[in-house]
């Protein structure tokens, strides 16, 4: 059974040039494409992104990923980190469209 973060961000899932990203690469461009991938599945808050993708700062990708015209809203949610401490406005991020594809 794959884990979450080896199909938003290895086997599975490919780029729009068709390249496989890389779990372990944690150049801006590849979190962008992780982020991404892992958004078309479903909406996502930023301990899912952090914890079940790797992507440490989920709030300047987003931020990057909406300047470059990718339209994400964010909905404020009370989430639990896997060790199970409560967080009260965690932000949850929706891909409402995408004009990149």
């Amino acid at each position: 059974m794959e884990d979450k973060k080896t199909k938003a961000a290895g086997l599975h899932t490919l780029t729009a040039s068709e390249v496989p990203l890389n779990p372990n690469n944690t150049s801006i461009d590849n979190q962008h494409a992780i982020v991404l991938a892992a958004l078309k599945e479903g909406p996502k808050t930023t301990i899912d992104l952090r914890h079940d993708f790797g992507v440490m700062m989920p709030a300047a990708r987003v931020r990057e990923l909406r300047l470059a015209g990718h339209e994400i809203d964010t909905v404020r949610v009370v989430s639990y980190t896997p060790d199970g401490i409560k967080h009260h406005s965690v932000a949850k991020y929706v891909l409402v469209g995408d004009s990149h594809e």
